[in-house]
């Protein structure tokens, strides 16, 4: 979705970091950036402080785990579903 926002509002360059490798729309999983059906062209520059930014990817999605994982557990405890 986000790729296609970026054509449809003709979004002339993408700067990231991180790669998503199990969703990632401009490389990653698939290129639709580079789709020759596409009517506009984003540039993209990619790796900009990519160590960086995949450590904080990941401790975001550790801490939700983490976060639901306690959820469950108090929910469990008070007997709620």
């Amino acid at each position: 979705m986000c790729a296609g926002a970026m054509v449809h509002s003709r979004i002339a360059r993408l700067v990231f970091g991180a790669r998503d490798a199990k969703t990632g729309a401009a490389g990653s999983l698939m290129d639709v950036l580079h789709h020759p059906g596409m009517n506009h062209r984003v540039e993209i520059s990619e790796g900009v402080l990519a160590e960086s930014c995949s450590a904080m990817l990941s401790d975001f999605f550790r801490w939700r785990r983490e976060e639901k994982k306690a959820l469950k557990k108090a929910r469990a405890q008070t007997g709620e579903s």
